[in-house]
């Protein structure tokens, strides 16, 4: 499973404090802030029967054993982030403008 730590920690994923100490336990937790969605949690699931990548984002748990899907999903969040703060832009624009002596 190291290759999903490898994956959260090079997409700015941060360890939670204490995951190094327990070795033996089934779980990894890595929490990520986005400024459009807030928290972001990934938990890392080594169990046998359901091994992949579950992340908890707006309270809404999705699941992902494969790449490809993990990534495009990430992606979109990033994308709903770059939509976010191009609005907080132009509003601000907008109140600067408007407050111009023209």
């Amino acid at each position: 499973m190291s290759m999903y730590r490898s994956y959260l920690l090079k997409n700015d994923f941060w360890a939670k404090k204490g995951n190094e100490k327990d070795l033996n336990s089934p779980e990894k937790v890595y929490i990520k802030h986005n400024e459009a969605v807030g928290g972001i949690w990934a938990v890392i699931q080594n169990k046998s029967e359901r091994k992949g990548v579950k992340l908890i984002v707006e309270g809404q748990e999705h699941f992902f054993n494969n790449f490809d899907k993990l990534d495009e999903f990430l992606n979109r969040l990033e994308q709903r982030q770059q939509d976010f703060m191009k609005i907080i832009r132009r509003r601000n624009m907008s109140q600067r403008l408007r407050m111009l002596d023209i």
